[in-house]
């Protein structure tokens, strides 16, 4: 009996409660000394309009644990209210060659960073937009922030805009629903 070997892989979109109920300090209530009440985070929403422009000189590709490959790719640009952002554009292929999703977007600004998620396997068809160019979109979601971004979520789409001879992407419009 042939057993396949597993190999560990980190989710970087896997939120976890950070301090447990039982190691959280005690904080008593000024009427009513009896009367415990933890603080809690409220999930803040995050509006990400805008265009990154994807750096692809600048890209790198590097074995991951899998046995496959990581390709890192620099991104900067201009995402709602935020201002400036930059960051780096990761997705991952297995020894095979094939997509392992969730490509992931780490993303840095003024006043913290934050990670967007979206997955490029299955893209369905082109949308012409423009000049010969076409783009492919995704659903898409952020979390896992620091900083003043610690707690946000935000859910939206992301544009994949390829270039003219659709080979290469140029840039990622993302959208946030609902804002």
């Amino acid at each position: 009996m042939s057993q396949s070997r597993r190999t560990f892989q980190f989710d970087a979109l896997e939120t976890r409660e950070l301090l447990s109920v039982a190691h959280a300090p005690r904080w008593h209530h000024p009427h009513h000394p009896r009367v415990h009440a933890r603080p809690t985070l409220a999930a803040t929403a995050l509006v990400l309009d805008g265009t990154l422009t994807v750096n692809n000189r600048g890209a790198n590709s590097v074995p991951n644990l899998a046995g496959g490959m990581t390709n890192s790719v620099p991104v900067a640009g201009q995402l709602g209210s935020l201002g400036q952002v930059r960051g780096t554009w990761y997705e991952s292929s297995d020894s095979f060659g094939n997509y392992v999703g969730p490509d992931t977007l780490v993303l840095h600004a003024a006043q913290g960073s934050f990670t967007v998620s979206f997955n490029n396997g299955s893209s369905g068809p082109a949308h012409p937009s423009g000049h010969g160019t076409v783009d492919y979109q995704h659903p898409q979601h952020a979390g896992s922030g620091t900083g003043a971004y610690a707690g946000t979520r935000e859910i939206g789409t992301i544009d994949l805009n390829m270039n003219h001879r659709h080979t290469t992407v140029e840039s990622l419009t993302l959208s946030t629903k609902g804002a």
